[in-house]
């Protein structure tokens, strides 16, 4: 193949292999921040195992709106650009534990079915993002379906009951294995700074 022939060729070649609109958003707009894989900078934190709690649309209103408080800027970007920024940045998705979020579908054993991104999965028990109300439910495998977890005592404010009791009337946590405790999930806040609270159980 002559010279000229491989002139001719590069620009097809060139432009066959055209960059990702939205990486190309995002490696203008956020990754100076966020790092070019997302997974943070020294002006921002990893966003991989944040993203995954927000929907197309609060994504995008995030990307417009930014958040002031925590020093992310507002972006001026067109609903085209955002799209894209946003097409990307779902293609980012992590789970907690930093592997890419799997979309499932579960059967209930009240009848139906419940479709949405996973969070978290052992044997016996899933977290799932839900397509249908984007609310995480907490489920428990029962044969081959699951049922939504419940609690047999109410944890209603940080302190447990009104009362401000601080503690709860549960016995399966005594002297003799609370030693054994481990933490078995944690749940990242968005749009707020760190922190650790006790989860509000109704």
């Amino acid at each position: 193949m002559t010279r000229l022939s491989l002139c001719l060729l590069l620009p097809v070649a060139l432009f066959a292999q055209a960059p990702n609109p939205g990486r190309v958003s995002f490696e203008g707009h956020c990754a100076q921040c966020h790092g070019r894989d997302g997974n943070g900078g020294e002006l921002g934190p990893s966003i991989l195992t944040r993203i995954g709690n927000y929907t197309e649309a609060e994504l995008g209103a995030l990307i417009h709106d930014g958040l002031p408080n925590s020093g992310m800027p507002r972006n001026a970007l067109s609903d085209a650009e955002t799209r894209t920024l946003v097409a990307f940045l779902e293609t980012l998705k992590t789970s907690a534990e930093g592997v890419p979020l799997t979309q499932a579908t579960v059967t209930l054993t009240g009848g139906g079915t419940l479709a949405g991104a996973v969070l978290n999965r052992s044997s016996d028990e899933m977290q799932l993002l839900a397509d249908s109300d984007h609310r995480i439910h907490l489920l428990r495998k029962q044969g081959a379906a699951y049922r939504e977890v419940t609690s047999q005592t109410d944890w209603p404010t940080y302190h447990g009951q009104v009362s401000g009791n601080r503690y709860s009337t549960l016995d399966q946590i005594k002297a003799s294995n609370v030693a054994r405790l481990a933490p078995k999930w944690i749940f990242p806040l968005v749009n707020t700074s760190p922190l650790e609270a006790t989860p509000i159980v109704v």
